[in-house]
């Protein structure tokens, strides 16, 4: 499966613009999703979008790169543990890569801190 460009990094909406980039690529078997600006309530269709795909018509493992963002909202770890366990039941896995501080909580919070991606692990 070739994924480049999921969604371009400025959606224009009605109101406000969406801020939150999307991009994805493989990585051996796995997909990667690297997501860049801001994730909450506004721009989380726009990654429900990109995992409806992934879980719908895709292959392999998927990971979701959060280096680059400046801001996730709750609601949108929330759906990256919907995707989770969507995967899951197709034998697949969901892991999370680079998250920040308050996202490592929040995963925590959620009972789902073993989906962070430990550093070694993208040398498979």
């Amino acid at each position: 499966m070739t994924l480049t460009m999921v969604s371009p990094l400025v959606h224009e909406t009605p109101s406000p613009p969406c801020t939150l980039g999307v991009v994805a690529h493989t990585e051996g078997t796995r997909t990667v999703v690297v997501l860049r600006g801001e994730a909450d309530l506004a721009t989380r269709w726009v990654l429900a979008d990109v995992l409806s795909q992934l879980t719908g018509n895709a292959d392999g493992d998927v990971v979701i790169d959060l280096a680059g963002l400046d801001f996730i909202d709750s609601g949108t770890l929330g759906s990256l543990v919907v995707a989770h366990e969507l995967l899951e039941r197709q034998g697949r896995a969901l892991t999370v890569r680079s998250p920040s501080r308050l996202a490592t909580r929040v995963l925590g919070f959620l009972g789902v801190s073993e989906l962070i991606e430990s550093a070694d692990a993208g040398e498979r």
